[in-house]
């Protein structure tokens, strides 16, 4: 088994490129009240930078101004020795390792939110290595890790008990997104297995990249797969079917139903629908999520009317 103990840690062969990134991402969600939320920031080492924050929406706002909390906060300053995953933010955003690879404490406290959250992993890391040029371009290394999240938000008063099943990724590299193209980015996950796909371009029909399928205890990358987008909302996708055969032979098909989720714009050149998701595959519910993502000029033409999604 590859030893991937370094993703927990800055990349060793970081260059001096000022767009050098070292991401990391983890979601929660409270699927019965079609709840959902991302804590994720990244590091740009090389400006000095740190940026981002915790979002949380529902299935009825769907923009920085309305949702449940929004909070992706750029030009904080790299915090003093800060790791990966062991450090605090400007914002109160704070992370640690608990247990390398596995356990993970996350803790916030600001505009009336507050979150006291532990993620475990449920399988291993998997390692994306993208068929597409520019999703190479914008990671040089890049895990996905399929797990649970557990603990307590609080909003304004209210209680929001976490438990649901996760999804992390981190990754590094130099990230310049003049060469992004559209896709989806998505995921779900059940007691007994899970998959992970990006899929690239603007058609109703899109091939995978890249991804893997877990099932009985085993993960294994994606070999060719594609979704199709069977019913549009007003932004994104919110009915789709995806098929794919991964490296073991094994194939799945699922159908996904996805809500409209948050129009989020914290990256100034793209554009991304977040949502949950809910999966039916082999008539098992996994719940997860779908981030459609374009630039963020051929997203405000979609959103104006003056293009449509699909073409």
């Amino acid at each position: 088994m590859t030893d991937l103990s370094f993703a927990d840690h800055f990349g060793a062969d970081r260059d001096d490129n000022p767009y050098w990134n070292e991401s990391v991402w983890f979601s929660f969600s409270i699927p019965e009240r079609r709840i959902h939320g991302s804590i994720q920031y990244y590091f740009r080492p090389n400006m000095g930078m740190l940026n981002g924050g915790p979002n949380m929406w529902d299935d009825e706002n769907h923009f920085q101004w309305n949702c449940l909390h929004y909070q992706w906060s750029h030009l904080q300053g790299l915090p003093e020795g800060a790791e990966k995953f062991d450090m605090k933010a400007n914002n109160s955003l704070s992370c640690k390792v608990l247990e390398p690879l596995q356990r993970y404490k996350i803790d916030y406290d600001k505009d009336g939110l507050t979150m006291d959250l532990i993620w475990e992993a449920i399988g291993p890391c998997h390692e994306l290595h993208t068929t597409d040029p520019g999703q190479k371009a914008t990671a040089r290394f890049h895990i996905e890790q399929p797990g649970r999240m557990k603990g307590m938000v609080r909003r304004h008063g209210e209680d929001y008990p976490i438990d649901c099943f996760s999804m992390r990724d981190t990754s590094y590299g130099a990230r310049e997104y003049e060469s992004l193209a559209c896709g989806g980015y998505f995921w779900g996950i059940a007691a007994d297995s899970s998959f992970h796909a990006l899929c690239m371009g603007e058609a109703r029909e899109a091939n995978c990249v890249g991804g893997y399928i877990m099932q009985d205890g085993e993960m294994a990358s994606i070999a060719t797969g594609k979704r199709e987008v069977l019913e549009y909302g007003e932004f994104g996708p919110s009915r789709v079917s995806f098929e794919a055969t991964d490296t073991l032979g094994r194939s799945m098909q699922a159908m996904g139903t996805i809500d409209p989720g948050l129009i989020f714009t914290g990256y100034t050149d793209h554009t991304v629908v977040w949502s949950l998701a809910e999966w039916d595959w082999d008539t098992v519910t996994h719940w997860g999520d779908n981030q459609e993502f374009s630039p963020a000029e051929r997203f405000r033409l979609i959103a104006r009317g003056e293009e449509q999604l699909g073409t």
